[in-house]
């Protein structure tokens, strides 16, 4: 048993001690029964996923326990373990574990890259045996290995269990198998061998290669997977769960609304069945009392107001799948969108010439916006709203089941909030009232308004059906959801079943990941589901917003991240001021004749429509490329963000440009390097340390200790109580009863409102203390549950860093994980020189350059695909050539050491901080300034004093080459 699934069983001890009102059990097809049991017990409801401790201890601080089919209670995060499963079906998982499996067989993959600690041999077609550090395998239609000890599959779209020891896995996004004896490989287009001083060897298109020596192979983007032989198969993440018949799921929410009320109660309910419901379920639910309901005209779902005893009649039908309450929702080209590139598209030559001599701009493409309405007589979106929906849901009369009566043509739907207004700005405003300053991000794209008022659960699922009705008739091929709820991902949320709906139809879905801040697992729960594009908030610099939402550290995350922080979008109305402006900004931002026109905002909310306008502008250069490929172009040319870790920015930094490059142009792929990323010796642990139970009376405090070992990278306390009057505090104190941490928020009532964590990151080794108290002392006795949470990186044998000084040794590993830097045959090689190559590699797996891809190659012996990639990222940086000494049409020469000015200047440019270079002497503490061209002192005096780079002694040694440990000290500035 799993230390977390340990900790699940000690949670839910606890829980049995609450005393609260009566009990539902909801059983996976067989419905919800009433208990004599006190709280809320799920069993086998497997849609249902708990992401993260924060909605682990929401559920049981509210009296809500899920168990599997044995009864034994599971957190949802830890996974499902299958073993004899024969014909066990999982769709739409994060990823599968395996182990001790016999073979594994990959097709369809884009890259492969086989690593070993020792070297690894390949023998070519030809006989020749080759010895390396690693190989690089390029689009191999055939991927054979055999022994493997492990097997990580993730991003799956399918999972089909045959038999007890097999498993056929479709649509990856990445595959690491471990401990493997021999690797075959057939039909790649290009395999590249890598020793410690750069490329080896280069076979074209060969006709089949095998590997031995292996230690780990890692897989992206392959279409299917096979395993054999497996001792075990574990499923993590997310999974949509296909019915069939019987009930799958009950709102957690809405069944603790159920749960205090007596049978004979009145409440709203939104139904979902299997299929599209026939007038055989209609008259079923007439039956049972059930006389008339909104039904939408696509979505297999009803509207209903029913009593509690209609609703557990209701669950028993073989042909529901879900009952969910009428939740409220939340609401989660600027120059500030600069670190997108989206400014590069629409004067990008090569696709004018692909469009037909007109510039990328979103044209043919209509974006719906369901929001809060939107404003369509704003100056900057005359002409540009091609419908304007008020979404109304009359709750047909009994007697009768109509589908909601949507009104259309209405000027203006955002008479209060502004919200959607600003949203649909982002994505197609044309920037009349700024003389184009702030124009959308896809300007040439078409609006669809809808407004779902106050945005509740209905309104939002009429606002989906709608789509789907009329999606050919305007063209809809994208939908934005700057919108949230405090609640958990179900497979069988009726959100999630219309998202999903909607991708199959070929509409990309783009969610906001929510404003909840940087906790373990606060991400918006529509935001999980793997078919969507999820983003994330960075400020104007790409560093993320701290309240932009996370995943669960190691399982889930959003999509990638786009800025959201005092962006520039339409006011909905001249007298809207206050509501979405952000204090100080709009007059800082804006000059008087704008202000009028515009206001500022921060949030996801702004983040996601930046997205939405991008897929618009692929769409426009690819109009055949389906969601699924869309997502995957947004990740792979997305710029790493290497402070941060997948779970808060995932694949990125949106990038643009790049996406609608590849979108129009398939042979100019990005993100081949992300095939090489899982070859470092670290792994990232995450464990609850500790999790308690107990009850906290005012002017006490209940304390816990929290042991922070070596190489902890991040700890979090978490607490969560029910709901009630009483509001809480969380501190935590270093080992010398230093404050280092503090949360105190007001809660507000919700499934998952009653909560406080604490997050420290890169906490020194020692003994903590997290304290829970009563805000003021004030309050009465409550039961407190809690968890705290270490994570750490693990580093495996790297043999050569020992020696190196604290602050080396904390660059080095900093770069290994991050993936900017690689080990090489168990050693970093501290003191070895770096290459031109190696440099412009790091930058752009560090994410200080953003992807791009020429149409030709730029530079006379830079011609792989791979090494194009790196090079020409640097070179075509907004803010310059990284490399100095370079000119296109020139040699590059990737194999020659960087000086250390070169790398200087290079590093200041990716900084950022070009600006500062003007007018700067070098000080006379730098000896051998005199030998530094003149025109260059502003840049080694910037990368002196920002500590991008050191003296080496006296003096700078300007031709001097830069060496692994100064590149990982200069890397870990740059992400200071």
């Amino acid at each position: 048993m799993s230390h977390k699934r340990i900790v699940s069983v000690l949670l839910c001890y606890f829980l049995l001690a609450q005393s609260v009102l009566g009990g539902l059990e909801i059983v996976r097809s067989n419905g919800v029964s009433v208990t004599g049991t006190d709280g809320i017990r799920y069993v086998e409801t497997n849609g249902v996923t708990v992401t993260g401790t924060d909605g682990y201890l929401a559920y049981v601080s509210n009296g809500i326990s899920i168990t599997d089919s044995n009864g034994v209670p599971i957190t949802g995060i830890d996974g499902v373990t299958v073993s004899g499963a024969d014909g066990v079906t999982h769709t739409s998982t994060s990823g599968v574990t395996v182990t001790g499996a016999d073979g594994v067989s990959v097709t369809g993959a884009d890259g492969v890259t086989i690593s070993g600690t020792d070297g690894v041999f390949l023998t070519a077609p030809d006989n020749t045996v080759y010895e390396v550090d690693y190989i690089l395998m390029q689009n191999p239609s055939g991927v054979t290995v055999t022994e493997t000890d492990g097997v990580t599959i993730s991003g799956t779209d399918g999972i089909l269990f045959n038999g007890p020891d097999g498993v056929s896995v479709t649509g990856t996004d990445g595959v690491t198998v471990s401990g493997t004896d021999g690797v075959t490989v057939s039909g790649a287009d290009g395999i590249q061998g890598f020793g410690p001083s750069g490329l080896v060897f280069e076979l074209v298109s060969p006709a089949g290669v095998t590997v031995s020596g292996v230690d780990g192979v890692s897989v992206t983007g392959a279409d299917g997977v096979s395993v054999t032989g497996a001792d075990t198969i574990e499923v993590f993440g997310p999974a949509e769960v296909p019915g069939g018949t019987g009930f799958q799921s009950l709102d957690p929410e809405f069944a603790l609304l159920l749960n205090q009320l007596s049978d004979d109660s009145n409440v709203n309910a939104v139904i979902t069945f299997h299929q599209y419901p026939t007038a055989a379920d209609i008259l079923q639910l007439q039956t049972i009392g059930i006389l008339g309901g909104t039904k939408f005209e696509v979505l297999p779902i009803v509207i209903v107001t029913a009593t509690k005893a209609q609703l557990l009649a209701v669950s028993q039908l073989q042909s529901v799948r879900s009952i969910y309450g009428n939740r409220t929702i939340e609401f989660n080209s600027d120059p500030y969108f600069d670190e997108t590139l989206v400014q590069k598209v629409a004067p990008d030559t090569d696709l004018i010439v692909h469009n037909s001599g007109i510039p990328v701009t979103g044209n043919g493409t209509t974006v719906a916006v369901l929001d809060t309405g939107v404003n369509s007589l704003h100056p900057d979106l005359s002409g540009k709203v091609i419908q304007n929906v008020e979404l109304v849901d009359t709750q047909s009369v009994p007697g009768t089941y109509l589908p909601p009566t949507p009104v259309e043509d209405v000027p203006n739907t955002d008479l209060v909030s502004g919200h959607g207004t600003f949203v649909a700005g982002i994505i197609a405003g044309n920037g009349q009232s700024s003389g184009g300053t702030y124009d959308g991000v896809a300007k040439g794209s078409k609006i669809l308004g809808l407004s779902a008022g106050e945005l509740n659960l209905t309104h939002v699922l009429a606002g989906f059906d709608y789509v789907l009705k009329n999606r050919k008739t305007y063209n809809v091929r994208v939908v934005n959801c700057s919108f949230s709820a405090d609640t958990v991902y179900d497979a069988h949320d009726p959100v999630n079943i219309a998202t999903k709906m909607l991708t199959e139809n070929g509409v990309s879905v783009v969610f906001s990941a929510g404003n909840k801040g940087d906790g373990n697992g606060t991400l918006n729960p529509y935001a999980h589901a793997p078919w969507v594009v999820s983003v994330g908030s960075t400020n104007e610099r790409a560093n993320m917003s701290w309240f932009s939402s996370r995943g669960a550290f190691g399982k889930t995350g959003p999509t990638i991240v786009a800025p959201g922080e005092s962006i520039i979008s339409l006011r909905a109305s001249p007298s809207m001021t206050g509501i979405l402006g952000v204090p100080g900004a709009d007059t800082t931002r804006l000059n008087a004749s704008e202000l009028p026109f515009y206001t500022t905002a921060n949030g996801t909310s702004f983040s996601a429509p930046q997205v939405a306008g991008a897929i618009a502008l692929m769409l426009e250069a690819n109009g055949s490329l389906t969601p699924a490929q869309v997502k995957d172009i947004l990740q792979r040319s997305a710029t790493p963000n290497s402070a941060s870790f997948a779970h808060e920015s995932g694949a990125g930094m949106l990038n643009t440009y790049g996406a609608t490059l590849e979108a129009a142009f398939e042979n100019r792929r990005l993100g081949v390097f992300r095939s090489i990323l899982g070859q470092n010796p670290v792994n990232v642990e995450t464990t609850t340390t500790s999790a308690f139970g107990q009850i906290l009376s005012p002017g006490f405090e209940l304390t816990e200790q929290i042991q922070i070992p070596q190489d902890a990278i991040r700890a979090t306390s978490h607490v969560s109580w029910s709901i009630g009057a009483n509001d809480l505090g969380l501190m935590i104190l270093d080992p010398k009863n230093r404050l280092v941490g503090e949360s105190n928020f007001l809660n507000v009532p919700a499934l998952t409102g009653r909560r406080e964590k604490v997050r420290l990151d890169e906490p020194s080794p020692g003994i903590y203390s997290s304290s829970v108290f009563h805000t003021g002392g004030i309050g009465t006795d409550q039961e407190v549950f809690g968890a705290i949470e270490v994570s750490r990186a693990l580093f495996g044998n790297v043999h050569d860093i020992g020696k190196l000084s604290s602050a080396q040794m904390r660059a080095v590993k900093s770069a290994l994980l991050n993936y900017s830097m690689f080990t090489k045959s168990g050693n970093f090689y501290p003191g070895s020189e770096v290459s031109r190559l190696e440099f412009a590699n790091s930058l752009v797996r560090g994410g200080h350059a953003q992807q791009y891809l020429a149409s030709m190659p730029q530079f006379t012996d830079v011609l792989t695909a791979s090494e194009r990639l790196a090079v020409e990222s640097v070179q075509n940086h907004r803010q310059g050539p990284f490399i100095e000494d370079a000119t296109a049409g020139s040699q590059f020469r990737p194999r020659e050491s960087i000086t250390r000015l070169i790398a200087s200047i290079a590093l200041v440019r990716a900084a950022g901080l070009e600006d500062q270079t003007t007018g700067i002497l070098l000080p006379a503490k730098v000896a051998d300034r005199y030998s530094i061209p003149r025109q260059y002192w502003g840049h080694v005096a910037v990368a002196l004093r920002m500590g991008l780079l050191d003296r080496r002694g006296k003096v700078f040694d300007p031709d001097g080459a830069l060496n692994r440990v100064e590149l990982a000290e200069a890397l870990s500035s740059l992400n200071e």
